[in-house]
Parts: C-alpha cells; structure tokens; sequence
C-alpha cells in the first residue's frame, strides 16, 4: 500500500481512483459538448448562449471544473512529491497550486450563479 502522503490525505489508491474517475467525468463532459456543437443550429453567440443558459449545462459544466481541479491537484501533488525534494519549496507549489484549483471552482460558481 502507498503511504499516507497523497493529496486526498488518504492512500495513493484513493488518489488514482480520483483522477480516473475525474478523467471519466471530463472525457463524458468533451464528448457531450461535442455533440452539442455538431447538432447546434446556430453556431454563434446566441446558439452558445442559449446552451449555457440551460441548467444541466451550467451543473455538467461546474462538475467538470470542480473535476479538471481535482485532476490537477492530484496529479500536481504527485509530481511534486517526486520531483521536489525541499520541503519549503515543495509546499510552496502545493498551496499554489491549491489556491489556483480552489480559485477557479470559486470563479467559476461565480460565472454561472453569480
């Protein structure tokens, strides 16, 4: 078993299933909005703005933020843990890189319910 030192504070397991089932959630979303864009009629600022302005599709659409941002967390942790070996730099990058994934979940709740 991988130790405690992952992202989620669990195991490395808990961390791998994360990013797969993120990268689930994110292929699903690409392939729903690319069906989208072929069907959509009017392939222009109305055409976009009515297909955001449903609500399934500002909830899929948030679901795949909060997903990229998981995705990257975890995966960012890893590298990081591998790759940088001081400790103060290594938990500067990880609270960054935190405050970036948090930054855009918050942002992006903003852009659909603000």
């Amino acid at each position: 078993m991988i130790g405690m030192n992952t992202s989620f504070g669990r195991s490395g397991s808990h961390d791998w299933w994360m990013q797969r089932i993120s990268a689930v959630l994110l292929l699903v979303y690409v392939a729903v909005l690319s069906y989208q864009i072929c069907t959509m009629s009017d392939f222009a600022y109305l055409g976009w703005t009515s297909l955001f302005a449903e609500t399934w599709m500002k909830v899929f659409t948030f679901v795949a933020v909060v997903a990229i941002s998981i995705h990257a967390w975890a995966g960012l942790w890893i590298v990081s843990t591998d790759y940088l070996k001081a400790a103060g730099v290594r938990n500067i990058f990880q609270a960054i890189v935190l405050i970036i994934c948090l930054g855009q979940i918050i942002w992006a709740g903003m852009i659909f319910w603000g």
